[in-house]
């Protein structure tokens, strides 16, 4: 038998049983806390989850003045089809009626159409530029100094054909830039001052002292160039400087204005919005019918104070001219003429563009079909002009009981999350013990959230809403929060609203009382934390202890190998003694 343990299988097998058995008496003690401990730490990770949801829903509830939930407003038409409206945080409230006459119109200008193969009367290269005025929608207006730049190789034979040089110019509008470029100037400028640099509706000051006309430039360029969204240069020819402003958005305007000096006098320079044309108009080609190409240039709002005030060839028989809408201020109507050449010109009336409709009886004009300036928080969108047989359409402005109610079960579904958690985790059934059961920490918590639930608030009388039973939601120990009678609640939210709104919002209200008992428990320092810290530490220890032992185990293993091996010699050497004894002997 010890012969057998002292075989290579005999002594492995004996240096297995002695890990095992070591293991299990030293290790498996610390593995089976290990395990307890991850549990724990993952039973309160996913508690701290839970109140953060709870905390998350009661932030909602506990929202203040325009940010309050509890002044969300809802708008409603009689006939969305025809007026549609929404209504936001904090709208006027009432009943309005509308009726539509005249929908918002973009002002569209349509040329000439034209053989698109034949060729125009322009016939030598070089830069063509026109200027399109477009209304601002406050009164003003836009100017629009558009380029377009023809090359030897446009042309075939000296010829550009109408399709070619309507491409040309629609390409020119798409990508032509808000520019202002100064005369050209030189020596010494003796004064000093200011002006604004308007970009968009913002202003910036722009300072300049007396000095040499290259140095005064130098300086605008530097702080206008600090600006974001427009670009400054100086541009210098044959002794002569000149100031270049190019703004990189081309839906905003630049505009130099307020001078306290004379410099943009000086300069050449207007108090004009400039915009890029793209920022206003739109240019498209189109073939009416096969081999034609017309031109239309639209403004990109609607409405008459968006209109297009005036558009010509900065030169005599410039590119508009080409397709007759070198206009200039002329409104003249377009004509189509089925048998011959169309009339072109625009195909609005100044008086069709804006919307019209009567509002409460009132007529009422926007540029807009989408109006968000007469009822204070509510948006109404037109579409459609009203028939005789249409009756007026009625909008409505009130509480959003759906919203303010879905934020309520929100709360309710976030609330019963953490305490059916708290419930399962921290009791005792038929034997089987939670994992957090006789938790210190969630036996409070779980109180905290039973006591709020039933008990009224402090603070407030009996006779305004100052329990969650007066809004219908009542609670059971067993199974949370519930709505019990929605009626009740839906009642309450709309005809009570100030009082459910101070109820959860106050100070002292449910929402703001509920976050401050649990917000200890969370965060990177709460008691939460605090204990998946602890266990972390200990988790550390744990895995050291297991560690240690186990190498321990290891090399008291080896020794004993070892020492097998050697009586593994030794019996060896022993045997073979015996072997050469008694063949001596026999």
């Amino acid at each position: 038998m010890a012969i057998d343990l002292l075989t290579t299988s005999g002594i492995n097998s004996f240096i297995n049983s002695y890990i095992q058995t070591e293991s299990a008496k030293r290790i498996s003690p610390l593995k089976t806390k290990q395990s307890k401990y991850n549990n724990l730490s993952t039973a309160y990770s996913n508690l701290l989850s839970n109140i953060d949801k709870l905390k998350s829903s009661l932030s909602t509830l506990k929202l203040r003045d325009s940010s309050s939930i509890f002044r969300a407003k809802k708008a409603e038409s009689s006939n969305t089809n025809l007026v549609s409206a929404t209504a936001g945080s904090g709208a006027d409230e009432g009943t309005f009626t509308l009726r539509t006459n005249q929908l918002a119109k973009n002002d569209t200008l349509l040329s000439i159409d034209r053989n698109s193969d034949s060729y125009s009367s322009i016939n030598s290269p070089g830069t063509y530029s026109f200027t399109i005025k477009t209304g601002d929608g406050s009164g003003s207006f836009y100017l629009s100094n558009v380029s377009v730049t023809l090359e030897e190789s446009d042309f075939n034979n000296g010829n550009i054909s109408y399709s070619s040089l309507a491409d040309k110019i629609k390409a020119a509008v798409k990508d032509d830039k808000a520019v202002i470029t100064s005369n050209a100037v030189n020596g010494y400028f003796a004064s000093s001052g200011s002006f604004k640099l308007n970009l968009g509706g913002t202003e910036t000051e722009i300072t300049y002292s007396e000095g040499n006309y290259e140095d005064v430039i130098d300086s605008i360029v530097t702080q206008i160039n600090n600006i974001s969204g427009v670009i400054a240069e100086k541009i210098v020819d044959n002794g002569n400087v000149q100031l270049k402003i190019t703004a990189v958005n081309s839906s905003k305007f630049i505009q130099l204005k307020d001078d306290t000096g004379s410099l943009l006098t000086q300069l050449g320079v207007s108090s004009n919005k400039e915009i890029a044309a793209s920022g206003v108009i739109s240019a498209s080609t189109f073939s009416p019918v096969v081999g034609s190409t017309q031109f239309s240039i639209s403004s990109k709002n609607t409405g008459y104070n968006f209109r297009i005030m005036e558009i010509s060839d900065d030169n005599p028989n410039g590119l508009l001219n080409e397709f007759g809408i070198n206009l200039g201020t002329n409104r003249q109507a377009f004509v189509q003429n089925e048998s011959g050449e169309d009339t072109a010109g625009f195909v609005h009336n100044e008086s069709e563009l804006s919307a019209k409709f009567l509002f409460n009886g009132i007529e009422i004009q926007r540029d807009s079909n989408t109006v968000s300036d007469l009822v204070n928080g509510v948006t109404i969108t037109l579409k459609s002009v009203f028939t005789s047989n249409d009756p007026d359409v009625v909008i409505s402005v009130g509480t959003d009981v759906a919203s303010i109610k879905s934020k309520i079960e929100s709360f309710i579904n976030s609330f019963n999350e953490l305490y059916s958690y708290l419930r399962k985790n921290s009791s005792s059934v038929s034997g089987q013990r939670g994992i957090l059961f006789g938790d210190s920490t969630t036996s409070t918590l779980t109180n905290i959230l039973s006591s709020s639930a039933y008990l009224p608030l402090s603070g407030f009388s009996s006779d305004v809403i100052n329990s969650l039973s007066k809004l219908g939601i009542t609670f059971d120990v067993n199974n949370g929060l519930s709505v019990s009678d929605s009626s009740q609640l839906e009642s309450a939210i709309l005809s009570r609203t100030s009082e459910v709104e101070l109820f959860f919002n106050d100070t002292n209200g449910f929402a703001e009382t509920l976050y401050s008992k649990i917000n200890s428990y969370s965060g990177a320092n709460g008691y939460i934390q605090q204990a998946i810290s602890r266990l972390d530490t200990n988790l550390t220890q744990l895995n050291d202890s297991i560690t240690r032992i186990q190498t321990q185990i290891n090399k008291s293993a080896e020794n004993l190998r070892k020492q097998y091996q050697k009586l593994q010699s030794q019996l060896a050497e022993l045997l073979s003694s015996q072997s050469l004894f008694t063949n001596y002997l026999g």
